[in-house]
């Protein structure tokens, strides 16, 4: 319920009506004057499986053969920790990215928050991934899981003990279900290292585990809000509504709109009745 001093057609300016998030057809053309000013130049992946299977292929061409004593030598800029670092006597771990893993896209991860955490997570607050090798400061956008018809997915505003969702974030690519890890600062100041090898991890706590999902810039993120009114007066298939708005030009605005009821009754809106909607 909107407040009465609180004009619902300035307030819902920028959602739209659908008879179904599910299988209602979303129009993307109405979402371009909101996107943000880098979106254009993030990686988008038409065809995902097929790009990540020549990525793979490519990987595994040449190369020197597993077990084989070889000299790595360390060309440009190298971080002054692992330049001071003592690795005579302990492992020291080397990755490479495959094709296009150092772009930026947009990434989903299945998060599923444990149940020995007690606090619920708020969507946008920071995390820390542990995604491979790679780790990222995030804030993401939770939602909820499952394939739908149009590809549009209900946003959560939070994520509760035992929940599972799933958290959209722009990140690097990241090819295959790779395992990943959430984790939260508990102390003000945290040092998060940028790779998992560098053992400077205190002050994080495990929140969630997840798992990385398909990369795709074109899922889409929905608020719902529901309009609810009471009746007031039925006479046969004409009922009068209040509380619903309170202004003609609200009624006006939305009167393009279908209602339904909980038992699945559905309507339009006919005419406002006195100056109040």
């Amino acid at each position: 319920e909107l407040s009465p001093n609180v004009a619902a057609r300035e307030r819902l300016a920028r959602y739209r009506g659908l008879k179904s998030l599910r299988t209602s057809e979303w129009v993307e053309d109405e979402d371009r004057a909101n996107e943000p000013q880098d979106w254009n130049r993030l990686l988008r992946i038409s065809d995902y499986q097929g790009a990540r299977s020549r990525a793979t292929r490519e990987a595994l061409v040449g190369g020197v053969p597993p077990g084989t004593r070889v000299a790595v030598y360390l060309n440009g800029s190298v971080p002054a920790h692992t330049q001071n670092a003592n690795l005579q006597h302990q492992p020291i771990t080397l990755f490479s990215l495959l094709r296009h893993e150092h772009k930026q896209t947009v990434i989903n991860v299945m998060i599923n928050l444990s149940s020995d955490y007690p606090h619920s997570i708020k969507s946008k607050e920071e995390l820390i991934m542990q995604c491979g090798a790679r780790r990222f400061i995030i804030k993401p956008l939770f939602s909820q899981p499952g394939n739908t018809p149009n590809n549009v997915h209900k946003y959560s505003r939070y994520l509760h003990p035992g929940q599972s969702a799933v958290a959209t974030f722009v990140g690097p690519v990241t090819w295959g279900p790779v395992p990943a890890l959430f984790f939260k600062r508990t102390a003000p100041g945290a040092v998060v290292a940028e790779s998992a090898d560098t053992q400077s991890s205190s002050g994080l706590t495990l929140v969630a585990s997840g798992t990385a999902l398909p990369s795709s810039t074109s899922r889409v993120i929905a608020k719902r809000v529901i309009l609810t009114g009471h009746p007031y007066h039925i006479h046969k298939r004409v009922v009068t509504i209040r509380y619903m708005f309170f202004s003609k030009d609200d009624v006006d605005w939305f009167k393009a709109l279908p209602l339904w009821t909980k038992r699945g009754r559905s309507g339009f809106i006919k005419e406002t009745l006195g100056t109040h909607g």
